[in-house]
C-alpha cells in the first residue's frame, strides 16, 4: 500500500519538478531496504568449550569476524579470533585462563553483534546459577555482562562453587530465603562477601503438609504459586525497595540474587529489575521462563516417582516457573496500580533518579 501510494506521488510530482521526484526515490529506495542484524548465543558444551552460535537476516552469505577478550571493560579489549562463513552458524573455541567465561563479539561488513558471554555459569550444588546481563532495551541499549547474577540456595555450595563464585567477583549477596530457613541453612561463603538479608517468606510448609496428606493437585499447585506471587509483590515491598537501594550503590557490585531455588522471589527481583532498565516484555518472558531449563526437578525432590501421578503433577507445578504466574502477577499490578511502572515508582520508590542511576551503572556506554 505505502509503495503504490509513493509511485502515484512521485508521478504527479515529474510533471512538476524533477527535484522532489529524486528526493523521494531515496525514501523510496530506503524503505525497502533491509537492515542486517546478528543474532548470536553463547553456551559452554558438554566438553567445557564454549559454542558460539549466529543468525544473521536477512538471509545472506559472506564472511564474518569473530572477536573475544577475558574482559568486556573495554572494545579495545577484543582481538580478532577467527573468520567463518556465516552460513557456518556456530564455532567452538577452547576456553581461556580459568575457563568460566569469555566475552565474544561478532561482525559482518558494517554490522557488529551486542557483546556475548554464557548466560549459565556451571555450579556443582548451586542450581539455576545465570547472569542476568546481555539483554537490551527497547532504546538497543545492551545491559552489561558480569554485573547482576542470580541463583538458588547458596548453603549447599562446595569448595569448587565456592572458588568460581569468587573468580566472578561477586561482593554482594541478596538472601531472600525466610529467616528461618536461612538459619537452618547459613551461607558460608568467606569474610570477602557481603550478604545482606531480605526475607521473603513464602509458607511452603503448608504446600508441603498437603502433598504429604495426598490433598493436593496440579490446580491447587498454580492457583497457590499465583496467590503467594500476589502475596509477595504486597507483603514485601519495603525489601523490594531495599533491594533497589543495595542496586544504585555501585560499590555492591557484582550482585548475586539468591533464594531457594532462584525462581520465584529471584524471579519477579530480576523482572522489576530489567523493567526498570526498558528491557522489552518478550525478553522479560524468556529471562524469567529460563529456570525451566536450569533446574532438574529430579535432584530437588527425592523419590517423587513414588508420588501419585497427580501428586507429581502439582509438584512439577510448584518447581517450575510458568508464564500464567508471571502474568497473573503483573495483571493484577496493573489492575491495581494502573501499571508496573506507578507500582515501582510509588511503591518500590524506583525514582526516575535511581533509574537513570542504575542505566550508568547496568547499561554499556549509557
Amino acid at each position: 500500500m505505502f509503495s503504490l501510494y509513493l509511485l502515484a506521488f512521485m508521478t504527479f510530482k515529474m510533471r512538476n519538478c524533477n527535484s522532489i521526484f529524486l528526493i523521494f526515490v531515496i525514501v523510496f529506495l530506503s524503505s525497502c531496504a533491509s537492515t542486517v542484524k546478528i543474532t548470536s548465543v553463547v553456551e559452554k558444551n558438554k566438553e567445557g568449550d564454549f559454542l558460539l552460535k549466529w543468525e544473521v537476516s536477512p538471509d545472506q552469505e559472506g564472511q564474518i569476524d569473530i572477536y573475544s577478550a577475558m574482559s568486556d571493560s573495554a572494545l579495545s579489549n577484543f582481538v580478532p579470533v577467527k573468520t567463518s562463513q556465516i552460513t557456518d552458524q556456530f564455532a567452538i573455541f577452547n576456553p581461556t585462563g580459568a575457563g568460566i567465561r569469555e566475552y565474544f563479539f561478532l561482525k559482518t561488513g558494517n554490522t557488529t553483534s551486542g557483546i556475548i558471554a554464557n548466560r549459565i555459569i556451571e555450579m556443582d550444588n548451586i542450581k539455576n546459577f545465570r547472569d542476568i546481563g546481555g539483554y537490551f532495551t527497547i532504546n538497543n541499549e545492551q545491559i552489561r555482562w558480569g554485573r547482576i547474577y542470580r541463583s538458588g540456595d547458596l548453603s549447599s555450595a562446595n569448595i569448587f562453587d565456592k572458588e568460581r563464585i569468587k573468580r566472578l567477583g561477586i561482593k554482594t549477596v541478596v538472601d531472600f530465603r525466610s529467616r528461618e530457613n536461612a538459619q537452618l541453612h547459613p551461607n558460608r561463603l568467606g569474610n570477602d562477601i557481603r550478604i545482606i538479608s531480605l526475607p521473603m517468606s513464602m509458607g511452603m510448609d503448608t504446600v508441603n503438609q498437603k502433598i504429604e496428606k495426598g490433598n493436593f493437585s496440579r490446580s491447587d499447585a498454580i492457583k497457590y504459586i499465583q496467590d503467594m506471587y500476589v502475596g509477595i509483590v504486597e507483603d514485601y515491598k519495603q525489601e523490594f525497595a531495599e533491594l533497589f537501594d543495595i542496586l544504585i550503590d555501585e560499590s555492591n557490585y557484582p550482585i548475586l540474587l539468591s533464594g531457594a531455588l532462584g525462581k520465584d522471589r529471584v524471579g519477579l527481583a530480576s523482572y522489576f529489575i530489567l523493567y526498570s532498565l526498558g528491557v522489552p516484555d518478550y525478553m522479560l518472558e524468556e529471562e524469567y521462563m529460563l529456570s525451566n531449563n536450569t533446574i532438574d526437578i529430579t535432584k530437588v525432590v527425592e523419590n517423587a516417582e513414588g508420588y501419585p501421578e497427580y501428586i507429581q503433577e502439582a509438584l512439577t507445578a510448584v518447581l517450575t516457573v510458568n508464564q500464567a504466574y508471571l502474568n497473573y502477577t503483573l495483571d493484577y499490578l496493573r489492575e491495581k496500580y494502573g501499571s508496573i511502572d506507578n507500582y515501582l515508582q510509588k511503591e518500590l520508590r524506583v525514582t526516575n533518579g535511581k533509574r537513570n542511576i542504575l542505566r550508568k551503572i547496568l547499561l554499556y556506554n549509557p
